[in-house]
Order: structure tokens, then sequence, then C-alpha cells
């Protein structure tokens, strides 16, 4: 039984990302996207929502936790370099697309940078990097990432090979945390 309350539940948070996308999509100002406009287009009600998050960024956020998390498992499975991170990581934003437009609309890019700066930590300590200021060195790598990213992966700027030199050119072959 509790299987089938597990397929309920994502199916539902799936519901309510496919309703973000669609508002998204439609140009929706997302400071007029609340609760109940969102179950409704979901097509679940507002206490629905509510079992799973307290708004319509926090849909976003665990998002982005999630893509995050699961690149950092996969990373540290691998013996990486900065070349061969940077490469999987312009794949893997490239492929999620969708995600990128949600934070643009949503005005998280702060949050994801923070995100992104803890992400950078997490990979300096896989790394076995240990500097006094690691934590500042994170969130620049985390910012220009960021800004790097959003040219890449929504303006379509530059191919693979490009980016990818750019990106490390930009980072100082991210040195700091490899």
């Amino acid at each position: 039984m509790k299987m089938m309350g597990d397929v309920r539940f994502k199916r539902t948070e799936e519901k309510i990302y496919q309703a973000l996308l669609v508002l998204c999509q439609q140009k929706v100002d997302f400071e007029t996207v609340n609760v109940r406009r969102l179950a409704e287009v979901a097509g679940i009600s507002h206490q629905t929502f509510y079992r799973h998050y307290d708004s319509p960024k926090q849909v976003i956020i665990q998002v982005i936790d999630r893509h995050l998390a699961e690149f950092l498992k996969d990373f540290h499975r691998q013996n990486l370099t900065a070349r061969k991170m940077v490469n999987q990581l312009l794949k893997i934003w490239n492929e999620r697309e969708a995600v990128f437009q949600l934070l643009e609309w949503s005005d998280l890019r702060y949050e994801f940078i923070e995100r992104l700066a803890r992400f950078n930590q997490k990979i300096a300590e896989q790394n076995g990097i240990h500097l006094i200021d690691i934590e500042q060195i994170c969130n620049v790598y985390a910012a220009a990432i960021y800004m790097f990213l959003r040219s890449y992966v929504l303006e379509k700027r530059w191919n693979d090979e490009q980016a990818t030199e750019l990106l490390l050119d930009l980072t100082n072959q991210m040195n700091k945390i490899f």
C-alpha cells in the first residue's frame, strides 16, 4: 500500500511541476502565481499542494536541489577533472533547459547561485581541497557558472567545445576546487 502512496505522491509532484512549466511557457507573471492558481492548473486541490510544498518557489528550489544532489552523487563515483565536470555540467544543464527557464522566470537566481556554491564546496571536499577562503572562492565560481550557464543554456551562444573552453578560462581551470 505504501508503494501506491509513493506513486501518487510522485505523480502529484509531477503535475505541480508541469503546471509551473505551463504557466512559465504562457509567460504568466510569476508574482501572480499563487497556490490556488497553480493547483488549478495542476488539477489538484490547494490542500493537496500544501501536503507537498509551502509555495510555488519551493517547487522550483526542490527541483534544483534534487538535480544538484543527483549530479554530486554521479560525480562522487568518478575521478573528476575540471574539464570532465564542466563537460558533464554543460550536457546535464542543456538537457534541463526547462529547469533553467523556471529559474529565470521565478527570479530564483540567487538561491540557485547559493546552492551551486555549496555544490562547488562539496566538489572541493571530494577533491581534498581545504583553503581558508574556499567559501568565497566557491561563491565566485557559482556566480560565474550561473551567468555562463544562463547564456549557454537559454541563449545558445556557444557550441559545447567553445563553452567548455570558455568556462574553464573564466574560472582559471577551476584550480581552487580541483
